[in-house]
């Protein structure tokens, strides 16, 4: 097989570069994370039911839950176990490896990158300090994007004296 076939997402060799962004749900679905994700093009693995992993990529994180581009169309309230693959910031050392569980909570297809985008809510961590580790990577080594509602509510007033 050709590495085109198997790495149809293009995430083997992919940087660790992550950077804050403030994405929108899909259509149609509420939103229900308050916390602020970040863009990454992290490795992942997708396993339903103990069955076996199908790999994609993370295309944003948070703290309790994840986008992941994939092959796979899986319905919410799927019960799913995750490996994340995270690179090292320094010397090319293999990447640490978080395992979790977790539910679905959408997936749809994604137009942009012509695969589905499979939302997950993180369940448990295994073990439980890799939640810490993914915490200090995405607060202490990447810059938090505010929220765009909030910014809008942060406008100047107008004066009802303004000409117009």
């Amino acid at each position: 097989m050709s590495n085109a076939e198997n790495d149809p997402f293009g995430v083997l060799g992919t940087s660790g570069d992550v950077t804050p962004v403030v994405a929108l749900p899909p259509q149609g679905i509420k939103e229900h994370r308050n916390e602020t994700r970040y863009k990454a093009s992290w490795r992942a693995a997708i396993a339903i039911k103990g069955q076996d992993f199908h790999y994609g990529r993370v295309k944003d994180i948070s703290l309790h839950g994840t986008a992941i581009l994939n092959e796979l169309s899986i319905n919410p309230g799927a019960s799913v176990t995750l490996n994340i693959y995270i690179p090292t910031l320094t010397a090319p050392c293999a990447p640490k490896v978080l395992a979790l569980r977790g539910t679905v909570s959408y997936s749809i297809h994604d137009a942009d990158h012509l695969c589905f985008r499979t939302g997950i809510t993180f369940v448990m961590f295994e073990p439980a300090a890799d939640r810490v580790y993914l915490e200090d990577r995405l607060t202490n080594y990447h810059i938090k994007v505010p929220d765009p509602v909030c910014q809008r509510g942060a406008a100047a007033p107008i004066s009802r004296y303004s000409s117009g």
